[in-house]
């Protein structure tokens, strides 16, 4: 249906074609100041809200007592209201449209319109849902509970004097040592967790969690197989020395925990808490020790701190670590989500064996003095790290297996393991 015209406005206004201009437009003149432009329906509208003219005139007026009331003596009041935007806008509405028109939404808009004049809307009629609430998340938990033990196992001064650039030499070898047994360990480990999977008979296994899970462990052998390459070609290329030393107290208690938590009586869970304790402290640990670089004024000569902070440091701080690391928090929180048999129990068990990669994290980092040297009055030359109660034992064949922490370089995108 066309647009109807306004008769007040065509009242007020004289149309004329300007044949002179090059636009030759339409052109209206007002009939009471001889106000010229072109034609447009708003804009003439507001110039008559401010021609002093028209708001004297006859038309202006019988608008006005529209808005005002009547006095006692049925005459039309002096304006008390000076004419506002509502002039020809709607308080005197264009007899020639149709004010009732329906289509298809005209019902909705008329039960709206009831609704809201009663004080109701939609969302009071009807409930609200809300938002979906988060599944529990027993990574979080575990992280809420033990907060300053984390904290403890992630911010060792080896850790800062490894950022600040002021870490001696002799330190970083015998961390790369014990770190080199870590990862060979953790290659028994992530085998005997692929060993606890059953996998079921299912369509689109890939989103499966059994499937995610073994997709997750064997990306893992793969990654930690590329580290054992990047610590000897790291090793190689800035001269470190690596010496046959072997497992300390504390490494060889890692090697046990990785045995207990891995071993037949040990759920799929209870492995699964362990590997991303593990990789979480290890990740927030260098993430620590970045925070200090921009300590590092002046490119070192070093080549020990060089090595730090073009190789080790950007490794276990590199977007793909943190992909893995968030990959197996997600998992982790769906196995425990999942348990229904002996919750309780097992979630008691996932509490004890995180408190023991805090308390193990802790000590995994070698000491050091305030000036970043090798601190041989510390707790491994003290005999403090002799183990903690509570880890498993592992028989004389396990404790002569290495083991290290499994940072993962270069981790492909391959793994289909969604949180």
């Amino acid at each position: 249906m066309g647009r109807h015209a306004n008769p007040d406005i065509r009242r007020a206004y004289e149309e004329f074609h300007d044949s002179d201009t090059p636009s030759k437009c339409n052109k209206v003149r007002c009939r009471h100041c001889g106000y010229v432009r072109a034609k447009n329906t708003t804009r003439q509208i507001e110039h008559l809200q401010e021609c002093q003219s028209y708001l004297q005139s006859p038309e202006a007026l019988a608008h006005l007592a529209t808005i005002n009331p009547t006095n006692s003596n049925g005459g039309t009041e002096i304006p008390t209201r000076p004419p506002g935007p509502g002039i020809l806008n709607g308080t005197h509405p264009n007899p020639n449209l149709h004010v009732n028109r329906r289509g298809p939404n005209q019902n909705k808009r008329n039960r709206d319109s009831l609704m809201m004049q009663s004080g109701l809307s939609q969302q009071h009629t009807q409930p609200s849902a809300g938002p979906p609430q988060p599944s529990p998340s027993l990574t979080s938990h575990l992280l809420a509970s033990y907060q300053s033990e984390f904290t403890s196992a992630t911010q060792q001064p080896f850790l800062s004097h490894a950022g600040c650039g002021t870490l001696a030499a002799a330190p970083l070898n015998q961390w790369l040592v014990q770190d080199g047994h870590y990862a060979r360990g953790y290659i028994r480990f992530i085998g005997q967790l692929l060993a606890k999977i059953r996998l079921p008979q299912v369509q689109n296994s890939q989103f499966h969690p059994m499937y995610r899970t073994m997709d997750l462990l064997i990306s893992a052998l793969n990654n930690i197989r590329r580290e054992m390459s990047f610590f000897e070609i790291t090793v190689s290329k800035y001269g470190l020395q690596v010496t046959d030393t072997p497992p300390n107290h504390i490494t060889r208690a890692y090697l046990d925990l990785f045995v207990s938590a891995s071993s037949s009586s040990a759920s799929l869970l209870e492995g699964m808490i362990v590997l991303w304790g593990t990789e979480h402290c290890y990740r927030t640990a260098w993430m620590y020790a970045a925070n200090f670089s921009h300590s590092l004024s002046t490119p070192s000569t070093e080549t020990h701190v060089v090595a730090l902070h073009q190789a080790f440091i950007p490794n276990w701080t590199s977007p793909a670590f943190a992909k893995f690391v968030e990959a197996t928090r997600g998992l982790a929180d769906e196995l425990a989500n999942a348990t229904v048999s002996n919750g309780k129990e097992e979630m008691l068990r996932c509490e004890e064996v995180f408190k023991q990669i805090c308390w193990l994290a802790e000590r995994f980092w070698p000491d050091v003095d305030g000036m970043g040297e090798e601190d041989e009055s510390g707790r491994l030359g003290a005999g403090l790290g002799g183990g903690i109660g509570g880890l498993g034992s592992a028989d004389s064949e396990e404790q002569d297996q290495p083991g290290n922490y499994g940072a993962l370089n270069g981790m492909t995108d391959e793994v289909n393991a969604e949180s």
